[in-house]
C-alpha cells in the first residue's frame, strides 16, 4: 500500500482534521482530492508580509512565503523599525505598496560645498590647540620651547 499524501498544516488550522477524517472513512482517491480541494478553498490566506524581531528591539519586514537561505528569513526592502512600524510597514506591503528602498551610494543627495582651507605656510602650528586638517595634510600643535 503506497504511503498517503502528505498536505503540510498551519497551526490552528481545524481543516486538517477534516481531511484526514474524510480520507480515513471514505478511502476513494476521488473523494480524497475534492476534501483536500475543499480545504485549500477554505483555508484563510497567509499574509504576504510579516513583521519579525531583528533583536535590539529592532524589527524588520519579512516575505511570509518566500523560502529560508542558510536557515533565515529574507528582509524585505531596507526597512527597520519599531514593533508597530513594522506591522504599518507589513499591512502596506500586503496591499500592494513597494518595499523601502533606501540610497546606500546616495547618490541622489547634494553634495557639501567644499571648504577651501589655508595652506600650513599661513597657520602658526604654535597657537593651535588641537590637529587641523589641511590639503597638504594633518598639522599639529607644537609644544612651547622653553628655555
Amino acid at each position: 500500500m503506497p504511503a498517503p499524501d502528505l498536505t503540510p498544516q498551519t497551526p490552528g488550522d481545524p481543516l486538517a482534521n477534516a481531511i484526514s477524517t474524510t480520507t480515513a472513512s471514505t478511502g476513494n482517491q476521488d473523494a480524497n482530492e475534492q476534501a483536500t480541494a475543499n480545504a485549500n478553498a477554505q483555508a484563510p490566506a497567509v499574509p504576504d508580509f510579516t513583521a519579525k524581531h531583528n533583536g535590539g528591539g529592532r524589527w524588520v519586514v519579512i516575505d511570509a512565503n518566500a523560502p529560508q537561505v542558510d536557515g533565515k528569513d529574507v528582509k524585505i526592502g531596507d526597512f527597520t523599525g519599531t514593533k508597530d512600524e513594522a506591522l504599518a510597514e507589513a499591512e502596506r506591503l500586503t496591499a500592494g505598496g513597494e518595499p523601502l528602498v533606501l540610497d546606500p551610494k546616495r547618490e541622489n543627495e547634494s553634495k557639501p560645498a567644499v571648504t577651501t582651507t589655508a595652506s600650513t605656510g599661513t597657520i602658526d602650528a604654535t597657537t593651535l590647540k588641537q590637529a587641523v586638517m589641511t590639503p597638504e595634510g594633518w598639522l599639529c600643535p607644537e609644544p612651547v620651547a622653553k628655555g
